[in-house]
């Protein structure tokens, strides 16, 4: 199945480089991101604050700011 990187909103998987690709096409919802090699954390600033990304988490650029919704129920 392919996945749709101009829609507004996207499901974090673990490709890593998918998730970039999105971010990409939706730099005016975020202020920054950094990954971080070593822990392999993606942190996301944005108009909210900042939020570490994980896998299953729920990402919406709709509203011209970066929503984020976890996923907590999954590991």
């Amino acid at each position: 199945m392919s996945k749709d990187f101009q829609a507004d909103t996207y499901i974090v998987d673990e490709n890593l480089a998918d998730t970039l690709h999105w971010l990409s096409l939706h730099q005016d919802c975020y202020d920054s991101f950094h990954y971080d090699a070593l822990s392999q954390t993606l942190t996301v600033e944005h108009a909210n604050g900042a939020d570490v990304i994980r896998v299953g988490d729920y990402l919406n650029a709709s509203y011209g700011i970066l929503i984020t919704a976890h996923n907590f129920s999954a590991s």
